[in-house]
């Protein structure tokens, strides 16, 4: 692996039911996404999940859905965090999920920012969302189909991963969400909307069987 990014899977797990789980993988944003939205958030006890996240995504997991968390923290690249920090804040999350039955696959965590001041991370990349670089590594690693997963987050650069990979997109009003939402309707048409992760993923939940198996629906 690259210095300079950061790829926490844990390899394939238990084996999937094609028939029973919902998709191969969700590739959520964290901050605004899965927990609140709290700036350059280094200190773990500031982490608070979205209401209902827990609950909606064991549905998920409890068919053999796998979870990613996909999140550009370019507060490193800026000086503002370190790994340690980024790394205790994931670690609080996974716990919390965790401990409700929820497990994670693995953090995927872009550091970079062109306009960063920390020059090992100062530079373009394409793990930085919208890229995709993040997203295709854990699909080769899991052997998943991109067809077969979805992306959820609250801007527009999740949504414009999910466009480049081909995968369901879910765009959220949470976090700064308000702020995308017009680019996200002009830009893709085809995402879910939602006010909430708790009502975007029942909406994923809700698509058609034929959707969700990767073909268009009838």
């Amino acid at each position: 692996m690259r210095r300079g990014d950061q790829d926490r899977t844990r390899g394939p797990g238990r084996p999937l039911t094609a028939c029973r789980r919902l998709f191969d993988a969700l590739f959520l944003d964290r901050d605004g996404t899965l927990i609140a939205e709290r700036g350059y958030l280094s200190d773990p006890s500031g982490v608070r999940l979205s209401p209902g996240a827990a609950a909606g995504l064991k549905r998920f997991t409890d068919a053999g859905t796998l979870l990613f968390v996909v999140t550009n923290q370019s507060g490193i690249a800026r000086g503002r965090l370190t790994w340690d920090d980024v790394n205790a804040v994931n670690a609080e999350v996974e716990r919390r999920l965790r401990v409700r039955g929820v497990p994670l696959a693995g953090f995927l965590v872009c550091p970079h920012y062109p306009g960063g001041t920390v020059a090992a991370y100062t530079r373009r990349c394409r793990c930085r969302k919208p890229g995709t670089a993040l997203h295709r590594r854990a699909i080769r690693a899991f052997g998943l189909r991109p067809e077969r997963c979805a992306v959820v987050g609250d801007k527009w650069d999740d949504v414009g991963a999910a466009v480049a990979l081909g995968a369901a997109a879910v765009h959220l009003l949470t976090g700064h969400g308000r702020s995308h939402r017009r680019a996200v309707e002009e830009k893709a048409p085809g995402t879910i909307l939602a006010r909430t992760l708790a009502e975007g993923l029942a909406r994923l939940e809700a698509l058609p069987q034929s959707v969700k198996a990767g073909h268009p629906s009838p």
